[in-house]
């Protein structure tokens, strides 16, 4: 699964970000219990940013709602190479909606998905 995320990470980098995103350490976390991603800030701009996916939301969830955490997720990474807040401010929500988001985090893990 984390291979299938790493590649799942440069494909989206190439579509949306152009190839200008960095590498990033992938990782599968079983401590996440409220959030489905997170990014974790580099100490210094030699070091790649971090993204955990939470294992559970790996497993319970559908593939696209796994690839659209993945890409939340790479807009906040967007925002940490270029020296800005990783928060869903409005630069956020303005890059979110050209990547073809949702402009916030709209659920939690363990909650229940919109009905369609």
């Amino acid at each position: 699964m984390l291979a299938r995320l790493e590649a799942l990470h440069g494909t989206l980098n190439q579509q949306y970000f152009g190839g200008d995103l960095g590498p990033a350490r992938i990782r599968l976390s079983g401590r996440m219990r409220t959030r489905l991603g997170a990014v974790s800030a580099r100490r210094s701009p030699e070091e790649p940013v971090d993204i955990g996916i939470s294992l559970r939301h790996v497993n319970e969830d559908t593939w696209a709602e796994v690839r659209a955490t993945m890409l939340h997720e790479m807009v906040h990474q967007w925002q940490v190479e270029r020296g800005y807040p990783a928060d869903h401010g409005p630069l956020f929500r303005r890059k979110a909606v050209e990547v073809g988001i949702e402009p916030r985090a709209t659920r939690r893990l363990g909650q229940q998905r919109p009905k369609q």
